[in-house]
């Protein structure tokens, strides 16, 4: 007997990138969803909330309430449960993180498979029996990043992963188990659990789990006393790691969520938007990007003037920078705490910087404990040990990097584009000084040589060299003649005698 499942995956709502406010005070334009077309003030969006529960930071063109957010950009707060949660506003997605030009989602499922019945889920909702219901479709500037992983927790499931609202196949993987042994550890290698790589962008997704062998998958999951656990996530470490997942994989509370990229979509392309000054969304000093999803999102490749380059005695490299303006998109920000403490505030975390290094792409972090003494600022409560992690400007390749000039973040003339990743894992691309450079390629001839340097030191070890040499000929010789000298004497002495 085989069963189907089905799942799909989409998210119905319109995201747009991010955009800082400018002081421009002018009438607002609102769109057919409530939302401003409209450049808003700092001032007009003083009453707007800055948190929902859990999730702080909500920032314009998000937000909550009328006059707060631009056009598909509305959040709401639901106050209902003990803990508000934050979600879209026309979806059951919950979402638990804002970023600059991304979201994070959860998208898993739990689901009982039964013999000779189709199970149709859809994001934010439980999966239910129903054949004929695909769900929503997705909305243009939403893309689910190829940076995640599909997985899937089970025993003898063929699954494949296609694009939502197409026939193309993204991806196939196969779980099989052991007779009716319950894996307890190991990777996700094919064994109880296996993963489907995204290997690009998607706007949604919908995969089919088909049982192989019903029988013994139907013993396996009565040992799990549920069914199929099926999730995207950011997370890649359960690739080489899936014990948590054996172990506990109904507690989806602990699983990382997908992250969700989005581009503005109230006009087609930058070329476009720039034309319409009264709703172009990004601000002076940055530059508009078109997406391959349609839209367009920004980063900044020139920092401003005169900006604060340090926190302590660490120095701050661009891209990276503490004020507005001195960093080339907010994944970069850092913050200087009271203390000359540099944090640097990933999600729902903060992380103790102490070194940024442009010519490796690494940065060394640790978290740090609550204390008074670095001004009562909320650090997060846990310790671990120092890391070393690699960062990327942005998520695309330096073929297709360099064709955006605009945006294109290696603007020493001495630099180059190197791809950046994590395992088999492509994170996106950073800039690296040639051979005979150094300095910082992400800034107008941050680049300068070294080959005079180097060529004076040669000089001089040579200048020394030869000054060696001579020296030891010179002892040579003067040796040699005092050796002929007392021989002269001694022979002089013999023919005496």
């Amino acid at each position: 007997m085989r069963s189907s499942f089905v799942a799909a995956c989409a998210i119905s709502f319109v995201l747009v990138c991010s955009a800082a406010t400018t002081p421009r005070a002018l009438a607002a334009v609102y769109g057919d969803g409530g939302g401003l077309l409209s450049i808003p003030s700092n001032d007009s969006l003083a009453h707007c909330p800055s948190s929902c529960g859990d999730v702080d930071d909500i920032a314009y063109p998000f937000g909550i309430g009328p006059g707060c957010f631009r056009e598909g950009f509305e959040l709401k707060c639901n106050t209902s449960t003990k803990t508000p949660k934050l979600y879209m506003k026309d979806c059951t997605t919950q979402i638990l993180y804002v970023g600059d030009d991304d979201l994070w989602a959860p998208m898993h499922f739990n689901i009982t498979m039964k013999p000779g019945t189709d199970i149709v889920g859809h994001m934010g909702r439980p999966a239910r029996h129903d054949p004929g219901t695909t769900g929503p479709g997705p909305r243009k500037g939403v893309t689910i990043s190829q940076r995640n992983t599909f997985y899937i927790i089970g025993c003898n499931i063929d699954v494949t992963l296609f694009e939502y609202g197409t026939r193309d196949a993204v991806g196939y993987c196969v779980s099989r188990c052991d007779g009716e042994k319950v894996p307890t550890e190991g990777p996700c290698n094919g064994k109880g659990c296996c993963s489907i790589k995204l290997s690009r962008d998607l706007r949604g997704f919908r995969s089919t789990l088909v049982q192989v062998d019903a029988t013994a998958a139907q013993s396996y999951q009565l040992q799990l006393r549920h069914g199929v656990m099926a999730f995207m996530s950011y997370n890649d470490y359960y690739v080489d790691n899936a014990t948590d997942l054996f172990l506990s994989w109904t507690n989806t509370s602990n699983i990382q969520e997908a992250l969700v990229q989005f581009a503005i979509m109230d006009q087609p392309s930058c070329e476009i938007a720039r034309m319409k000054n009264t709703s172009y969304a990004c601000s002076t000093g940055s530059n508009c990007l078109n997406m391959s999803s349609g839209g367009y999102t920004y980063y900044n490749p020139k920092r401003k003037e005169h900006c604060r380059r340090s926190c302590g005695n660490m120095a701050i490299p661009f891209p990276f920078g503490l004020e507005e303006g001195c960093f080339a998109s907010e994944r970069f920000r850092l913050n200087c705490t009271t203390g000359n403490i540099t944090l640097f505030n990933p999600r729902d975390a903060r992380y103790n910087v102490t070194d940024v290094s442009i010519e490796e792409g690494t940065m060394v972090v640790s978290n740090l404990l609550n204390d008074t003494e670095y001004g009562g600022e909320d650090i997060i409560s846990q310790v671990y040990g120092g890391a070393e992690i690699k960062w990327a400007v942005a998520n695309l390749t330096c073929d297709a990097a360099v064709k955006k000039d605009a945006t294109y973040a290696c603007r020493s003339i001495h630099s180059n584009c190197l791809n950046v990743t994590h395992g088999n894992i492509f994170m996106g691309y950073r800039c690296k000084c040639l051979p005979g450079f150094r300095g910082n390629p992400y800034i107008q001839d941050g680049c300068e040589g070294i080959t005079t340097g180097i060529s004076c030191g040669i000089g001089s070890i040579i200048i020394a060299l030869g000054a060696i040499i001579l020296a030891n000929k010179w002892k040579k010789s003067i040796k040699r003649e005092l050796e002929e000298h007392a021989s002269r004497k001694i022979r002089a002495y013999s023919w005496n005698n």
